[in-house]
């Protein structure tokens, strides 16, 4: 099993060949010693505010923590047969808030029927504004569960990043004019 920082490393390092990453955090829980890494990132031609986010996160709980910088190549494939050796990277895609946008499920569907193997979850949110009118906002996520030797593999995470590229930017393509009118109106309207 390869060490949490080399894994974070390596999600890095690919991702960069393909998006903007602009926030890391690593995150250790005090009495347990879980780990848990979350990279947010976006399109590289998106500036600030970004409407359109993906977060990719894992977490190593503390036995995968403590084995990861134990174990040597003997073990490693030992450790491919087991299920506790194996790390979930999750996948969330933020779709954008706007205003006027009502074919978040079409988007859904297109992005599902393109991509039938990735078992793509929509999530909704209700929440209320602060003028007190309720908005939602809506995710898209899905996520690997990866292990053995597909965690050293670097094609493995080229592939990740280049599918979650594709697929912020047919997000992006498709609801652009709608970011316009809804994220960049005049800096007096602030119903948001």
């Amino acid at each position: 099993m390869i060490r949490f920082e080399e894994l974070q490393m390596r999600i890095v390092d690919a991702a960069k060949n393909y998006l903007n990453l602009y926030d890391m955090a690593t995150f250790v829980e005090q009495y347990s010693l879980n780990k848990e890494s979350r990279l947010s990132m976006t399109l590289p031609e998106i500036k600030p505010p970004y409407p359109l986010i993906a977060t990719v996160s894992f977490s190593y709980n503390a036995h995968q923590t403590s084995f990861s910088m134990l174990s040597d190549e003997e073990d490693a494939e030992e450790d491919s047969e087991n299920l506790e050796n194996m790390i979930e990277v999750d996948i969330v895609i933020n779709l954008p808030f706007i205003d006027g946008y009502t074919q978040i499920r079409d988007l859904f569907e297109e992005i599902t029927n393109e991509y039938p193997y990735l078992d793509l979850v929509l999530v909704r949110r209700e929440f209320l504004r602060k003028d007190l009118i309720e908005g939602e906002e809506f995710e898209i996520v899905y996520s690997y569960l990866v292990g053995g030797n597909e965690l050293k593999d670097l094609q493995f995470y080229e592939d990740v990043f280049f599918e979650l590229s594709n697929i912020l930017r047919k997000i992006y393509e498709k609801t652009r004019f709608y970011i316009d009118m809804s994220w960049y109106r005049s800096e007096d309207d602030d119903t948001f």
